[in-house]
Protein backbone atom coordinates (compact mmCIF):
# COMPACT_ATOMS: atom_id res chain seq x y z
CA UNK A 1 0.00 0.00 0.00
CA UNK A 2 1.36 3.27 -1.19
CA UNK A 3 1.77 6.20 1.58
CA UNK A 4 0.21 9.17 1.23
CA UNK A 5 3.29 11.51 1.44
CA UNK A 6 1.59 14.95 1.23
CA UNK A 7 -1.16 14.46 4.23
CA UNK A 8 -0.43 16.74 7.23
CA UNK A 9 -2.50 15.57 9.42
CA UNK A 10 -4.48 12.32 10.56
CA UNK A 11 -8.57 11.99 11.02
CA UNK A 12 -10.02 9.58 13.21
CA UNK A 13 -13.68 9.00 13.07
CA UNK A 14 -15.40 8.20 16.23
CA UNK A 15 -13.03 9.39 18.62
CA UNK A 16 -15.48 10.66 20.52
CA UNK A 17 -18.81 9.09 20.40
CA UNK A 18 -21.60 10.61 19.27
CA UNK A 19 -22.99 9.78 22.85
CA UNK A 20 -20.41 11.55 24.33
CA UNK A 21 -20.71 14.36 21.67
CA UNK A 22 -24.10 15.35 22.97
CA UNK A 23 -23.34 14.76 26.22
CA UNK A 24 -20.83 17.84 25.77
CA UNK A 25 -22.28 20.11 23.91
CA UNK A 26 -25.94 19.80 26.12
CA UNK A 27 -22.53 20.52 29.17
CA UNK A 28 -21.10 23.93 27.25
CA UNK A 29 -24.70 25.05 26.47
CA UNK A 30 -25.57 24.57 30.73
CA UNK A 31 -22.78 26.03 31.92
CA UNK A 32 -22.73 29.24 29.80
CA UNK A 33 -19.77 30.60 30.70
CA UNK A 34 -16.81 32.07 28.70
CA UNK A 35 -13.67 33.11 29.01
CA UNK A 36 -13.22 35.19 26.02
CA UNK A 37 -14.72 36.12 22.55
CA UNK A 38 -12.29 35.70 19.75
CA UNK A 39 -11.91 35.38 15.90
CA UNK A 40 -15.41 37.62 15.22
CA UNK A 41 -17.19 34.66 16.64
CA UNK A 42 -15.70 32.18 18.98
CA UNK A 43 -16.31 31.86 22.45
CA UNK A 44 -13.56 29.77 24.38
CA UNK A 45 -13.32 27.70 27.74
CA UNK A 46 -9.48 27.95 28.28
CA UNK A 47 -7.83 25.26 30.31
CA UNK A 48 -6.22 27.20 33.65
CA UNK A 49 -8.72 29.47 33.85
CA UNK A 50 -11.30 29.31 36.92
CA UNK A 51 -13.82 28.91 34.49
CA UNK A 52 -12.51 25.67 33.07
CA UNK A 53 -12.44 24.28 36.92
CA UNK A 54 -15.46 25.14 37.33
CA UNK A 55 -16.97 23.42 33.72
CA UNK A 56 -15.30 20.11 34.59
CA UNK A 57 -16.74 20.31 38.28
CA UNK A 58 -19.92 20.57 36.99
CA UNK A 59 -19.70 18.43 33.62
CA UNK A 60 -19.01 14.55 34.23
CA UNK A 61 -18.47 13.85 29.99
CA UNK A 62 -16.11 16.64 29.35
CA UNK A 63 -14.12 15.79 32.83
CA UNK A 64 -13.69 12.80 31.93
CA UNK A 65 -12.34 13.10 28.31
CA UNK A 66 -10.12 15.44 29.93
CA UNK A 67 -8.20 13.03 32.30
CA UNK A 68 -8.42 10.81 29.29
CA UNK A 69 -5.73 13.04 27.54
CA UNK A 70 -3.87 15.19 29.72
CA UNK A 71 -1.33 12.15 30.19
CA UNK A 72 2.41 11.47 28.42
CA UNK A 73 0.87 7.91 27.95
CA UNK A 74 -2.21 9.68 25.61
CA UNK A 75 0.37 11.99 23.72
CA UNK A 76 2.39 9.05 22.73
CA UNK A 77 0.04 7.32 21.34
CA UNK A 78 -1.58 9.85 19.22
CA UNK A 79 2.52 11.26 17.94
CA UNK A 80 3.03 7.79 16.64
CA UNK A 81 -0.15 6.84 14.97
CA UNK A 82 0.95 9.96 13.10
CA UNK A 83 4.64 9.22 12.61
CA UNK A 84 3.38 5.85 11.61
CA UNK A 85 1.58 7.39 9.14
CA UNK A 86 4.48 8.16 7.48
CA UNK A 87 2.52 11.65 6.87
CA UNK A 88 5.28 13.93 8.04
CA UNK A 89 8.13 16.04 5.91
CA UNK A 90 9.58 17.32 9.84
CA UNK A 91 10.72 15.75 12.84
CA UNK A 92 12.01 16.97 16.43
CA UNK A 93 14.08 15.91 18.97
CA UNK A 94 12.67 16.00 22.41
CA UNK A 95 14.41 14.40 24.63
CA UNK A 96 13.31 13.63 28.62
CA UNK A 97 10.37 14.42 28.58
CA UNK A 98 8.60 15.59 32.01
CA UNK A 99 4.69 15.81 31.38
CA UNK A 100 2.60 18.25 33.34
CA UNK A 101 -1.03 18.15 34.66
CA UNK A 102 -1.07 21.65 35.67
CA UNK A 103 0.77 23.92 33.80
CA UNK A 104 -1.30 25.50 31.07
CA UNK A 105 -0.36 28.29 27.80
CA UNK A 106 -0.80 32.24 27.97
CA UNK A 107 -3.76 33.25 26.02
CA UNK A 108 -2.01 36.68 25.76
CA UNK A 109 0.98 38.34 24.74
CA UNK A 110 4.22 36.37 23.75
CA UNK A 111 4.66 34.67 27.45
CA UNK A 112 4.43 31.22 26.37
CA UNK A 113 2.80 29.69 29.89
CA UNK A 114 1.19 30.87 32.36
CA UNK A 115 3.10 29.12 34.85
CA UNK A 116 6.85 29.29 36.10
CA UNK A 117 9.17 26.63 34.67
CA UNK A 118 12.50 25.49 34.07
CA UNK A 119 13.52 26.02 30.65
CA UNK A 120 16.58 23.60 30.79
CA UNK A 121 13.93 21.16 31.25
CA UNK A 122 11.55 19.91 28.53
CA UNK A 123 8.15 19.98 30.20
CA UNK A 124 5.19 19.15 28.09
CA UNK A 125 1.81 19.89 28.75
CA UNK A 126 -1.90 19.74 27.22
CA UNK A 127 -3.82 23.18 26.33
CA UNK A 128 -7.34 22.80 25.78
CA UNK A 129 -10.36 24.37 25.30
CA UNK A 130 -13.82 23.64 24.67
CA UNK A 131 -15.18 26.31 21.89
CA UNK A 132 -18.59 27.10 20.62
CA UNK A 133 -18.53 29.48 17.10
CA UNK A 134 -21.18 31.39 15.49
CA UNK A 135 -21.89 33.14 12.58
CA UNK A 136 -18.88 35.29 11.04
CA UNK A 137 -16.47 32.99 12.52
CA UNK A 138 -13.11 32.52 10.50
CA UNK A 139 -9.06 31.85 10.91
CA UNK A 140 -7.05 32.51 8.33
CA UNK A 141 -4.03 30.54 6.97
CA UNK A 142 -1.70 30.26 9.78
CA UNK A 143 0.63 27.61 11.74
CA UNK A 144 0.12 27.64 15.37
CA UNK A 145 2.64 29.06 18.21
CA UNK A 146 6.65 27.75 18.37
CA UNK A 147 5.61 25.87 21.77
CA UNK A 148 3.17 23.14 20.23
CA UNK A 149 4.05 19.55 19.52
CA UNK A 150 0.93 17.99 18.66
CA UNK A 151 -2.06 19.94 17.46
CA UNK A 152 -5.87 18.30 17.50
CA UNK A 153 -9.33 19.73 16.29
CA UNK A 154 -12.18 17.15 17.51
CA UNK A 155 -15.83 17.96 15.97
CA UNK A 156 -18.72 17.74 18.39
CA UNK A 157 -21.46 18.35 15.63
CA UNK A 158 -22.51 17.74 12.25
CA UNK A 159 -22.15 20.50 9.89
CA UNK A 160 -23.05 21.26 6.07
CA UNK A 161 -20.74 22.43 3.62
CA UNK A 162 -23.12 25.67 3.12
CA UNK A 163 -22.65 26.01 6.97
CA UNK A 164 -18.63 26.81 6.42
CA UNK A 165 -16.30 26.08 9.21
CA UNK A 166 -14.32 23.98 6.84
CA UNK A 167 -10.61 22.91 8.19
CA UNK A 168 -8.35 23.66 5.43
CA UNK A 169 -4.69 22.43 5.30
CA UNK A 170 -2.06 23.73 3.27
CA UNK A 171 0.92 23.08 1.13
CA UNK A 172 3.93 25.54 0.86
CA UNK A 173 3.93 26.83 -2.87
CA UNK A 174 7.61 27.43 -2.92
CA UNK A 175 10.20 27.69 0.65
CA UNK A 176 9.40 30.80 2.52
CA UNK A 177 13.10 31.77 3.18
CA UNK A 178 13.26 28.44 5.18
CA UNK A 179 11.77 30.91 8.08
CA UNK A 180 7.85 30.00 7.91
CA UNK A 181 6.13 33.21 9.31
CA UNK A 182 3.18 32.35 11.32
CA UNK A 183 0.81 33.89 9.15
CA UNK A 184 2.13 33.46 5.23
CA UNK A 185 1.27 35.32 2.32
CA UNK A 186 -1.93 33.53 0.88
CA UNK A 187 -0.19 33.40 -2.83
CA UNK A 188 2.90 31.25 -1.13
CA UNK A 189 0.31 28.75 0.04
CA UNK A 190 -2.64 26.31 -1.65
CA UNK A 191 -5.39 23.85 -0.16
CA UNK A 192 -3.99 20.43 -0.42
CA UNK A 193 -6.69 19.08 2.13
CA UNK A 194 -9.94 19.79 4.14
CA UNK A 195 -12.20 18.55 6.53
CA UNK A 196 -16.16 19.20 6.90
CA UNK A 197 -17.08 18.90 10.31
CA UNK A 198 -18.19 15.39 11.50
CA UNK A 199 -19.54 14.62 14.87
CA UNK A 200 -17.10 12.76 17.07
CA UNK A 201 -14.20 13.26 14.24
CA UNK A 202 -11.13 13.94 15.59
CA UNK A 203 -7.91 15.40 13.51
CA UNK A 204 -4.54 15.45 14.45
CA UNK A 205 -0.99 16.98 13.06
CA UNK A 206 2.23 17.92 13.95
CA UNK A 207 2.79 21.44 14.58
CA UNK A 208 6.32 21.91 12.41
CA UNK A 209 7.61 24.46 10.77
CA UNK A 210 4.57 24.54 7.52
CA UNK A 211 1.42 23.66 9.01
CA UNK A 212 -0.60 25.71 7.67
CA UNK A 213 -4.26 25.51 8.25
CA UNK A 214 -7.16 27.84 8.13
CA UNK A 215 -10.84 27.78 9.32
CA UNK A 216 -13.26 29.35 6.47
CA UNK A 217 -16.25 31.57 7.49
CA UNK A 218 -18.53 29.98 9.04
CA UNK A 219 -22.28 30.95 8.19
CA UNK A 220 -24.42 28.73 9.94
CA UNK A 221 -27.50 28.48 7.74
CA UNK A 222 -28.03 25.08 8.53
CA UNK A 223 -26.97 24.45 12.31
CA UNK A 224 -26.11 27.96 14.26
CA UNK A 225 -23.60 26.77 16.13
CA UNK A 226 -20.11 25.05 15.54
CA UNK A 227 -19.39 22.77 18.70
CA UNK A 228 -15.32 21.90 18.94
CA UNK A 229 -12.59 21.29 20.68
CA UNK A 230 -9.01 22.71 20.28
CA UNK A 231 -5.79 21.43 21.66
CA UNK A 232 -2.23 21.21 21.78
CA UNK A 233 0.33 19.26 23.54
CA UNK A 234 3.12 21.87 23.99
CA UNK A 235 6.09 22.63 25.43
CA UNK A 236 7.43 24.98 27.59
CA UNK A 237 9.45 26.72 25.12
CA UNK A 238 9.94 26.60 21.63
CA UNK A 239 10.71 23.34 19.86
CA UNK A 240 13.31 22.93 17.32
CA UNK A 241 12.55 21.11 14.19
CA UNK A 242 14.54 19.51 11.40
CA UNK A 243 13.46 18.36 7.81
CA UNK A 244 12.65 14.74 7.36
CA UNK A 245 15.92 12.69 5.37
CA UNK A 246 13.52 10.83 4.07
CA UNK A 247 11.30 13.30 2.07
Amino acid sequence: MKKNLNKKFIKIENFISKIDCMKIIKEIDKFKKYDDFVMSGRKRINKGSKNFKDFLRASKTSSSFFKKINNIKFYNRIKSKILDQNTQSWRNEIKNIKFSKSVFGSQKGKKITQNKTNIRKNILYLDLDFSVSEKGYFRGPHRDRDSRVVNFLIYLNELKSVDGGILHFYKTKKKINYSYPRFPNKKDVSVSDKIISKRGTGAFFLSAPDSYHSVSRFYGKVNKKRYFIYGSYSLNKPVKWFKNSLN
